[in-house]
């Protein structure tokens, strides 16, 4: 018979051991920079990167190839590239904007607030669209948590305004309705930018930016990339004119990062797509031509007069701006500030 002794050392010994398999409490989360938007590192992962790139599709129909980046309006100094394993942008331009409600035959070609059965508390609403876990009707959209670095960088996006960030972070203001923050829906809004990573059938899957590696996100704004940067659109309905039209949110001009943490995909009776490339536009207003797609960008010398024809064969939106290199030369604006300058044009306009 064991010893009262030996009893009391095998049973420590049996304890040290069902110890020793526990695992230890996570690591707390360590403090943030409040300067975010230009300090945000790039969380490089690679084994995570990887298991992101095996839950996406692997059919493609379209060659991808990086797209030039630019900083934001005034300064001059390039930005390096921004590389996202999940997806490049699309050779070419193939660019697509998402159409409004007055396009759309499921809302009667009007604002969806004019709707006889609207229960809304006013006329005025998000203009949401949603995005789907796969290709297909009813499959349902997600929810991805954007707290910590990613909630940093949505206030930077929104220069720390209180007022901007309250409204947006509301769990009845559409990006996180319902749940509230920090669960954001997988959504975008009438008239924003997207680029596609893939076609299937009569859908897209939405380039987005990679939730595990969102790589290097300084100088990464609605300028530089208004195709994952979103625009907050809101749509209304005027009784008196009986007309559809579009506003910022009350705060103003808000602005979030289209991220989510699984592939997501939108119909593409949804999406109108930029005129293919190459394409000849004729000029309708003179300007300069410019060595960047910027407002204040490097003049070349050249002038792209009234009446004069030229050949684009790449695209860049910059904000609600869309900008067309020529061939031999340089840029020059094909939309700015809601106008078009030349004979190239969109049903679907860009976010107020």
């Amino acid at each position: 018979m064991m010893s009262l002794g030996k009893k009391f050392l095998f049973w420590g010994i049996v304890l040290v051991v069902i110890m020793a398999c526990v695992p230890s409490g996570a690591r707390p989360t360590p403090p943030l920079d409040p300067n975010a938007i230009n300090t945000i590192i790039v969380q490089t992962a690679g084994a995570a990167s990887t298991q992101t790139q095996a839950a996406i599709p692997p059919t493609s129909t379209l060659t991808l190839t990086p797209r030039s980046t630019f900083t934001s309006e005034p300064t001059s100094t390039i930005v390096p590239p921004i590389i996202f394993p999940t997806a490049t942008p699309i050779k070419g331009g193939q660019y697509f904007r998402v159409k409004h409600d007055s396009q759309l035959e499921i809302y009667d070609y009007r604002s969806r607030t004019a709707a006889n059965d609207w229960n809304g508390v006013d006329l005025f609403t998000p203009e949401v669209v949603s995005l789907f876990i796969a290709p297909k009707a009813g499959s349902g959209s997600i929810r991805t948590i954007v707290d910590g670095s990613w909630e940093v960088y949505i206030d930077a996006l929104n220069g720390g305004d209180k007022r901007k960030i309250r409204y947006l972070k509301a769990n009845n203001t559409a990006l996180f309705n319902g749940t509230g923050f920090p669960d954001l829906e997988s959504l975008t809004m009438g008239g924003n930018v997207i680029q596609v990573a893939e076609l299937q059938g009569d859908w897209a899957r939405v380039n987005t930016i990679d939730y595990v590696n969102p790589g290097a996100l300084k100088g990464f704004d609605y300028v530089t990339r208004p195709d994952l940067i979103q625009k907050f659109v809101v749509v209304a309905w005027d009784k008196k004119t009986r007309s559809t039209f579009w506003v910022n949110p009350p705060p103003g001009a808000i602005y979030w990062p289209l991220v989510a943490r699984l592939p997501v995909w939108i119909p593409l009776e949804r999406l109108e797509p930029f005129p293919s490339l190459p394409l000849m536009v004729t000029a309708n207003t003179e300007q300069k031509v410019r060595k960047t797609p910027e407002n204040k960008g490097e003049e070349t010398g050249s002038i792209f007069s009234v009446g004069e024809t030229g050949r684009i064969v790449e695209y860049y939106p910059s904000a609600s701006n869309v900008w067309g290199r020529l061939a031999g030369s340089g840029w020059i604006a094909l939309l700015k500030d809601h106008k078009y300058l030349t004979d190239w044009s969109m049903a679907t306009r860009s976010p107020p």
